[in-house]
Formats: structure tokens, C-alpha cells, sequence
């Protein structure tokens, strides 16, 4: 197997990137008037330029991205490790591990429904923002959501009925959970599997199967990941000079700004050749490209490897989980309580620097909650998992090594 887990890091990092484009999506659609659909026109180049740059907050992609990076990590250990009771450790932890931050999520959340109320639909109206209006595209009714449900939901619901009631991010959940699974199962067949040219021809006929309708379509994110984990294990990604690695990177993130729904003229070359249900497979080439860029260039790598990687990784999924409540409740509180005096734009700029402030200060002690239970999951499962490959041993110590000094803890 190729590599140390110390290459590994890099990835933590667009984990946190991409996180953090969705909290930025999010805030465009809640608290600006036309969202993210906006396009500049009128200005030549600038326009061009300035598209780019709204195809950046791309919380469909962002998604994606972060699907394909769960493909990738949750295929690795079975490079070297294909046992039986290593995927069946894998299963049992796997609901555990999301569980419990998906509780913790809808409880909070419902302590801010209580309070905030109704200032949402107020803020709504006067932004004119159909997203905020209907609460994040997941419509409540105060009087009856309970801690009860709360806890309901982010255990089972969310996980078997796709139910987001309290937490509207958390759609993704059921994916996660079930595409996991998938891939415990799939991975140790396709690493077992030497001849690529198979692997390529049951990749292509698991995606040509599963198809492009919702949520079936989001395994091909998990498979495009599983691929890149063979190639990254046994050293068929090239080393990428800077000139290489600048194109492909240029590249990655034009395919990752792709969108129907904004009409960008930058995107009209892909919309002439692809039918909009064929999104996914773009942000899947993007996805794909970046990673590599990351993994192989020597200059991007060093750049992506710092704590400062390490630690928003880790950061990466309590700010997904909370993000959309802080953004609903406290967010429409400071607009309304700023918009008398700082007028709509005013406002919508303290409820976003509000929005951003309280998750990140809320994210921090969820992120070391989910450090200290994943850790006890997996001594749990230890049993049954056996010895770590070597390099996922490297690869967990090196991420939180990066984070230790962030969480103030001498025995990562």
C-alpha cells in the first residue's frame, strides 16, 4: 500500500471547505432575495469572473464532495484488510457513529425552535426569501415538535424516512448511512478483484444500475470515492507537477461550480452535451480531480497538511449538523433585531456573522464529543476488527495529533 497517513490530512481539509461552502450557500439562500440564483450580467469579463465565483457556492456539489471523501476513507482499510469481521465491524459502528451527533443535532435544534418561534417566516418576508420561509426547505409547526420527537427523528427517522423536521441538513443522513453500508460490501470485493479492467466494468454497472433518480443516484459520489481509494493504495495516482496540478485543479473546480439552476455562461459548453439529471457525474469528475490534485502534488499537499487542516476536518461535521438551526433561529433573531436600525442588507450581514460565529463556537465541543465516542466505538469493536492496518493507524494519529493542540488534549 502506497503512501502514509500523513497524505491523508490534506483531505480533512476539504472536508472542512466543503462545510464550510454549504454554510455560505445556505446563507445566500436564506438571507439574500433572489439566493443563489442571481446572475450578473452587463460587464463583460468581470461577469465571467464574478459567476465563477457564485458557481463556488455550490451546496450540491459541496455535498458531493463530501459523499465521495466518505467513499474514499470508508474504502481504504480493506486495502489491506478484507476480512469478514473487519466489514462487519465496520457495519455495527457505522449508525452508532452518526447517531449519536444526529441526536445531539435535533435536540439542540428543538431548544432553538422553542425559542426563536416564528422570526424566521417575519425575517422571511421581509428578505422575500422562499428558502428561509420555508424554513430551509423542511416547513415546521412549532406546537408540534417535542424533545420526544427530537430525539425520534435524529435516532431512526432521519436515518430510515429521511425525515428532517427539526435539522434540515440532515437529509443527507440516509445516504450516508446506507451508501456506507453499500461500500462495506463492495470495497473488499473490488480490492480482491486484480484486474482493473473488471473493476471498471462493475463500477460503470453499478452506477448504470442504481441511475440518476433521487436517492439512488448519490452511490455512483460513494463508488467515484471506492475507485480512488484503489488507485491511491496501490500507487497508480502520478505524482503531478505544479503546472499539471494547476490545470487539473482549474479544471476540478470549474466542474464543481456546474449548476442547472444558475444560468452561467460558463457552463453552457456542459449544458449543450449533458441533461440536467447527469449533474452528479460532473461533480463526481470535480470532485475526483481535486482529491488527486491534493493527494499528488507535492507543493498542494504541503499546503493542505497543516493542523489548521487536521483540526477543521474534525470540525467539518458538527458545523454540517448545526449550522441550519443556528442559521434559522439565531440568524432570523439578529435580523430582525438589526433591521430597524442597519436596514435589510445590515441585517442580513450581522445574521450571518451571527450565524457563522455561534456555529463554530457550538461546533467545537461536538467535535470533541464525536472524537471521544468515535474512539470508544472503535475500542468496542476492536475485538471484532482485529489490528488496524498500519496506515490507517498513521493516518487517525496524524489527524489527531493536528487537532490536539486545538482541543487542548496530550493523549491523541
Amino acid at each position: 500500500m502506497v503512501g502514509h497517513g500523513r497524505k491523508l490530512i490534506p483531505l480533512e481539509g476539504l472536508r472542512g471547505i466543503a462545510a464550510a461552502i454549504v454554510v455560505f450557500y445556505h446563507l445566500v439562500l436564506a438571507f439574500t432575495p433572489k439566493g443563489a440564483g442571481a446572475v450578473p450580467r452587463g460587464h463583460g469579463v468581470l461577469d465571467l469572473l464574478t459567476q465563477f465565483v457564485l458557481g463556488m457556492l455550490n451546496g450540491g456539489a459541496a455535498v458531493t464532495v463530501f459523499f465521495v471523501l466518505s467513499g474514499f476513507i470508508l474504502s481504504l482499510p480493506f486495502a489491506r484488510d478484507r476480512r469478514i469481521s473487519r466489514m462487519l465491524a465496520a457495519l455495527l459502528k457505522r449508525w452508532p457513529r452518526l447517531a449519536c451527533l444526529t441526536v445531539i443535532a435535533c435536540l439542540f435544534a428543538f431548544v432553538l425552535i422553542s425559542w426563536s418561534g416564528q422570526e424566521y417566516k417575519h425575517a422571511a418576508r421581509l428578505i422575500g426569501a422562499g428558502w428561509l420561509a420555508s424554513h430551509g426547505n423542511s416547513p415546521i409547526r412549532p406546537e408540534n415538535l417535542t424533545w420526544e420527537g427530537a430525539i425520534q427523528e435524529g435516532l431512526i427517522k432521519v436515518f430510515t424516512q429521511g425525515e428532517v423536521k427539526f435539522d434540515s441538513p440532515l437529509w443527507t443522513m440516509r445516504i450516508e448511512l446506507f451508501c456506507s453500508f453499500a461500500i462495506f460490501f463492495v470495497a473488499p470485493v473490488l480490492f480482491a478483484i486484480r484486474s482493473w479492467t473488471l473493476r471498471w466494468v462493475l463500477v460503470a454497472m453499478a452506477i448504470y444500475i442504481v441511475g440518476t433518480g433521487y436517492p439512488f443516484t448519490f452511490f455512483a459520489d460513494f463508488l467515484v470515492g471506492a475507485v480512488l481509494a484503489m488507485l491511491f493504495a496501490e500507487g497508480r495516482l502520478p505524482v503531478l507537477g505544479n503546472k499539471t496540478a494547476a490545470l487539473l485543479g482549474v479544471l476540478g473546480l470549474y466542474l464543481f461550480s456546474f449548476t442547472y439552476q444558475q444560468a452561467l455562461l460558463i457552463h453552457v459548453p456542459l449544458k449543450l452535451l449533458l441533461a440536467p439529471r447527469f449533474s452528479h457525474y460532473v461533480w463526481d469528475a470535480g470532485a475526483g480531480l481535486i482529491i488527486i490534485v491534493l493527494l499528488e502534488n507535492p507543493a498542494v499537499r504541503r499546503a493542505f497538511s497543516g493542523s489548521w487542516a487536521a483540526w477543521l476536518g474534525l470540525l467539518s461535521f458538527p458545523i454540517y449538523l448545526l449550522h441550519g438551526p443556528i442559521m434559522l433561529s439565531a440568524g432570523s433573531v439578529a435580523f430582525m433585531d438589526g433591521v430597524g436600525q442597519l436596514g435589510v442588507t445590515g441585517a442580513a450581514l450581522a445574521a450571518a456573522f451571527c450565524t457563522i460565529l455561534l456555529t463554530l463556537l457550538c461546533a467545537m465541543p461536538l467535535a470533541w464529543v464525536d472524537q471521544r465516542w468515535t474512539r470508544l466505538l472503535a475500542r468496542l469493536t476492536r475485538p471484532l476488527a482485529g489490528t488496524l492496518p498500519v496506515a490507517e493507524v498513521t493516518a487517525m494519529k496524524n489527524a489527531q495529533a493536528g487537532a490536539g493542540a486545538f482541543f487542548g488534549q496530550k493523549d491523541v
